[in-house]
């Protein structure tokens, strides 16, 4: 199932220069009047892709940024579409790396979701699954929490997981499911095989039919009070171990 989220406004030095880098469509560069420092490469991208380049004032970017830290720059930008399970799963294909895939399970909070795409498209991931209800969109917070590095990675969008995780297990994955219950830590885990990596929902964890899908269950060992981590730390956790055996 595809699914696309709504125009976008996208401001901040770092996430719009990944956006132009991208090639996602780009209606308007906003830039603030007068300012100073603006990297040449924004004008000479908007140049060669003809976007109109607009001189505004503090006020008008304010406004569209919804008063966030823009920098002095703005980006009114197209939609950006889910692609299709296929697409995610014929991506590995001519990849030097073992397929590598991040299933999160419900993850509603665009802070924590761009966080994860983040670190996911640094640590190799191939691309990214999500459920079609309870999920946070492709927004331009999510955007802007990915510093823009989830303009270079796919996300499909599927009506439910459980059926993609037994198809990756049938397929041979390690499917890899992240609780507080597991069974054996996380460096347990042979990251160089192909892998699914599947993330909980904030709050709950992964619901019990994911986990009922799932070859191995770890966990990462907590020695203060605190009984769990924030889901974008302990996914950055367990990525980079899978970067750390990758590249051993």
């Amino acid at each position: 199932m595809e699914n696309r989220s709504e125009q976008e406004i996208v401001y901040g030095r770092r996430p719009v220069a990944e956006t132009l880098r991208s090639g996602r469509p780009v209606h308007r560069l906003y830039v603030l009047a007068g300012a100073r420092g603006i990297p040449r490469e924004f004008f000479a991208t908007a140049r060669e892709r003809a976007i109109p380049v607009v001189h505004a004032d503090r006020v008008r970017l304010d406004r569209l940024a919804r008063q966030g830290n823009h920098q002095g720059v703005v980006a009114a930008v197209g939609t950006r579409d889910f692609v299709s399970l296929q697409e995610v799963l014929e991506r590995p294909l001519g990849s030097p790396w073992p397929a590598f895939f991040l299933v999160l399970d419900g993850i509603q909070d665009p802070g924590n979701l761009g966080a994860l795409l983040r670190t996911a498209e640094g640590a190799g991931v191939h691309g990214v699954i999500v459920p079609g209800a309870g999920s946070c969109g492709l927004t331009a917070a999510v955007t802007r929490a990915a510093a823009g590095a989830d303009q270079f990675l796919p996300v499909a969008r599927v009506e439910k997981l459980g059926p993609v995780l037994r198809q990756l297990r049938e397929g041979g994955f390690e499917v890899v499911g992240a609780s507080a219950e597991g069974s054996e830590v996380y460096t347990a885990v042979d990251f160089r095989l192909p892998t699914a990596l599947v993330l909980g929902a904030e709050g709950r964890g992964l619901a019990s039919n994911l986990v009922a899908q799932c070859t191995r269950l770890v966990r990462i060992p907590l020695l203060g009070q605190v009984g769990a981590l924030n889901v974008s730390a302990a996914g950055a956790i367990l990525l980079y171990e899978a970067v750390r055996q990758r590249q051993a």
